[in-house]
């Protein structure tokens, strides 16, 4: 081949040059950098932009219900306080609703708790512009680890559902 040097075939019968496979590592390596980037604990002061959640994956209630929930944080104005913005992408029959729960530990004081807002096909309720505030999510300053749950809606104690939570760990100012 004139540009991409001696051509090369995969398994499936495609051709592949050399530049194109440096091509595609190069893109590799710089997805593998962002996302490494992306999992390093980082501030929520209001100066510095999110720390983003790992993807927290759950079955939520109904027929083949499952929920895959990304979030990051944003930063309040308020010190010691924190937002979570939740996208939320839901698949399944019938799916019922359940509840979004944020919940931290100040790793510096030893402080937890947590705040929960209700789910409705796939929309978080009462959180405008899908961010999750309140007394819940003002764990004081120092470093914070936090998590996202899914739990159902009975009462007096919201069990957790079935999931892999998301986290997150940043330093409020």
């Amino acid at each position: 081949m004139a540009n991409g040097g001696p051509a090369r075939h995969d398994e499936m019968g495609m051709t592949l040059t050399n530049s194109a496979i440096r091509k595609f590592s190069a893109v590799a390596v710089s997805v593998g950098a962002v996302l490494v980037g992306l999992g390093a604990p980082a501030g929520a002061l209001p100066s510095d932009p999110v720390t983003v959640f790992t993807p927290t994956l759950s079955r939520t209630p109904g027929a083949n219900c499952a929920a895959i929930i990304n979030a990051q944080t944003v930063p309040q104005p308020q010190s010691g306080t924190f937002g979570v913005r939740v996208a939320i992408t839901q698949t399944g029959d019938f799916c019922q609703r359940y509840q979004v729960a944020v919940r931290f530990r100040n790793l510096d004081t030893g402080y937890s708790d947590g705040q929960s807002h209700p789910v409705e096909n796939g929309q978080i309720l009462h959180a405008p512009g899908n961010v999750i505030v309140g007394f819940g999510t003002a764990p004081g300053k120092g470093r914070v680890e936090a998590w996202i749950v899914t739990t159902d809606e009975s009462l007096p104690q919201h069990q957790e559902l079935e999931h892999i939570a998301g986290r997150a760990s940043f330093t409020l100012g």
